[in-house]
């Protein structure tokens, strides 16, 4: 069995409409990840898909009062647009309602409960008198006692960030009914000694190589502070039934089921899951934005530590930091930001892709403006990448034809400069350093462009200097059929018309250096133009 390649992109809640921050957070970065792996002729499972249960998507079906099967099912078919609609290459976007993800979670929970890793106690948690039921933490917003924020959630303050519990909170009241006050009750639920593997999880986190300031920060974090065993079932309707006598009115708490849904899809996606999930030879990537640090960096593998069975573990997690729009946070109830469903209207996928990707929240927060982004498109894509393509298939059909002229030998001049390149973008994907990886695509484009500049085919076929400029013209067809390859990870449609225009159909794999690939005398076809330049006017509204 040879290196097998494990790919995983957070679930989002089925909650609300996807935007860029979801696109450049998790969903571009992986598949433009999965797509150089399969490029590079590795074996690759990618994974991801909704995530179904918890508070988000029942709050989310009360206030659009509707059947929280047909809430889910109405933003999970609005999810699924977006994966088709911005060339996401899962081999499965899955979802974690499904009757296979329920018997994996009672199977994993009965696992650790023989193992005495679960254990009862009994806690005193919020009720809501007006709605006469218990309510899990997303379910109570109050004042977050740390920073003042008034919206902070029963379990966090998305503004600073502190993991809470409910009776932390200042004047608690019910998310869905403002006006009923919140107490606290008794009740009992089931907590997963977290704890007992603080000493586990170290040594587990401080083995772990090459991961971002952010996730390992975090994660370092919680274990400073000492891990506490966490309650796994909530008082809700909705979510995976808890498979313990006396606990038939509860479900487990989305954050104990979800992380497994990458086992589950997997389970659905192939009958071989178990080479990748239980291989010691596989490379193990997840993608997220830093709200999901914790979770992927301590709760998901503790458990998988503990169940001692195997499980492989993640060796790279890409956390993400957040993009902001025009200076303020995305959101939904404020207008702010690009939502997905809309973003075509204002250019095509291809653009979205490499300007997230160029302006990637890797270090730092970042800031998006529809400035930037225009201004990315304009200079790189359709003045680097579209004119050059452009340019040189109406050249060389208008003095030679429509088939690709006789070349020489390479240029081995070009040939360095390219492969240096070349080299820094494959290091750059390899370590997944989209950016980067931008930066030195970039400069592939701008290198032929230079090369075309400098050698003046138009000038040598002015002077009659014809096998000059059929060599010229050949090296920049091979650049041509380069750039496919290269840009095909970030700019899958772009690639494929760039491979479409010449007769013969050559494969996209990643090359390892610059080559020769077009015979002279190939037919091709001039191409319309790649990319539209956006106007800045077109985009303010």
């Amino acid at each position: 069995m040879g290196k097998k390649y494990l790919i995983t992109s957070a679930l989002p809640y089925v909650n609300n409409n996807l935007h860029i921050g979801h696109l450049i957070g998790c969903l571009l970065p992986s598949d433009v990840y999965a797509r150089f792996c399969r490029a590079c002729g590795r074996d690759v499972l990618y994974i991801g898909g909704s995530d179904e249960h918890g508070t988000p998507s029942e709050i989310g079906a009360a206030r659009e009062n509707m059947p929280v099967e047909e809430y889910v099912e109405k933003y999970r078919a609005k999810h699924l647009d977006v994966v088709r609609d911005f060339k996401l290459s899962f081999d499965l976007y899955g979802r974690t309602h499904t009757a296979q993800h329920e018997k994996l979670i009672h199977e994993l929970f009965n696992r650790l409960d023989s193992l005495g890793m679960i254990e009862e106690k009994v806690s005193v948690q919020p009720y809501s008198a007006g709605e006469k039921k218990f309510l899990a933490d997303r379910y109570v917003i109050g004042t977050c006692p740390r920073c003042g924020h008034d919206k902070a959630y029963g379990n966090e303050c998305e503004k600073c960030g502190a993991s809470l519990d409910p009776d932390e909170l200042i004047n608690p009241h019910s998310a869905i009914d403002p006006s009923s006050p919140v107490e606290m009750r008794e009740t009992k639920h089931l907590y997963f000694k977290l704890s007992k593997m603080q000493d586990k999880l170290r040594a587990w986190v401080n083995s772990r190589v090459g991961w971002p300031k952010t996730a390992i920060t975090i994660a370092n974090k919680w274990l400073d502070e000492g891990l506490r065993d966490n309650p796994i079932t909530r008082d809700l309707k909705w979510g995976v039934p808890v498979n313990k006598p006396g606990y038939e009115d509860k479900v487990f708490y989305v954050w104990f089921d979800a992380p497994w849904g990458y086992v589950s899809i997997s389970q659905i996606a192939t009958p071989d899951w178990a080479s990748w999930w239980k291989n010691p030879d596989c490379h193990y990537t997840e993608f997220m934005g830093k709200d999901n640090v914790s979770f992927h960096s301590v709760f998901f593998p503790a458990q998988e530590l503990a169940m001692d069975d195997a499980w492989k573990t993640v060796d790279t997690l890409k956390a993400f930091n957040f993009m902001n729009f025009n200076g303020a946070k995305i959101s939904k109830s404020t207008g702010n930001g690009v939502f997905l469903d809309a973003a075509l209207d204002i250019a095509p996928s291809d653009c979205w892709r490499y300007a997230l990707l160029a302006s990637a929240p890797e270090t730092d927060d970042t800031d998006f403006t529809m400035t930037r982004f225009a201004e990315i498109v304009n200079k790189d894509l359709n003045g680097l990448l579209g004119n050059f393509v452009s340019r040189v298939c109406k050249l060389s059909n208008k003095n030679f034809g429509d088939t690709v002229p006789a070349g020489g030998a390479i240029d081995e001049t070009l040939a360095h400069r390219v492969n240096e390149k070349l080299a820094e973008l494959t290091g750059c994907l390899d370590a997944c350093e989209f950016r980067k990886s931008i930066v030195a695509l970039r400069d592939i484009y701008g290198i032929a462009n230079e090369y075309m500049t400098e050698r003046e085919p138009w000038t040598l076929v002015k002077n009659g200097d014809t096998a000059g400029a059929t060599a010229v013209l050949n090296e920049c067809f091979q650049l041509i059929d380069l750039f496919a390859r290269v840009s095909a990870p970030v700019i899958p449609d772009a690639a494929e018309k760039i491979q479409n225009i010449f007769d013969i159909k050559h494969d996209l794999s990643w090359p390892t250096m610059y080559e020769h690939r077009i015979e002279s005398g190939e037919k091709f076809t001039v191409p319309e133009n790649l990319f539209t330049r956006i106007e800045l006017e077109s985009t303010k509204e």
